[in-house]
């Protein structure tokens, strides 16, 4: 059974890849341009192989942190700033027709808010 050629696409990506093993100081310079050579020669995607055959397999992308049970997702500082006006207008709005339901609602955003920037206070000083 005859193998596939390789475009010049897949040879660039091989030696983008001794090149950053080569940044990382697994290769040495003699290394990566004897390996670089044979990777721009290559017919084959088998000639390739040989060249990675002693050099650690590249790390996946990091999974992004799971959210911290019971803790909304970070959204940045943009989205406290949109909820905080949106709330303000609700409590301007409760204010105008029923005074009662403003205090309840003032009450409500000024925990919440303290909860949030306690929150952020402390988990900046983690950083």
């Amino acid at each position: 059974m005859t193998e596939l050629r390789i475009g010049d696409a897949d040879r660039e990506a091989a030696v983008r890849a001794l090149g950053e093993h080569y940044a990382a100081g697994r290769l040495t310079k003699e290394e990566f341009d004897e390996r670089a050579d044979l990777a721009w020669a290559a017919k084959t995607g088998s000639a390739l192989h040989p060249l990675f055959v002693d050099l650690p397999r590249p790390q996946a992308a990091r999974p992004v942190a799971p959210a911290v049970a019971g803790r909304a997702p970070d959204r940045g500082p943009g989205w406290f700033l949109v909820t905080k006006v949106l709330v303000a207008l609700v409590l301007v709005i409760a204010l105008l027709n029923q005074p009662q339901v403003f205090l309840l609602l003032f009450a409500a955003w000024l925990v919440l808010g303290r909860n949030h920037w306690s929150h952020g206070r402390r988990h900046h000083r983690l950083r």
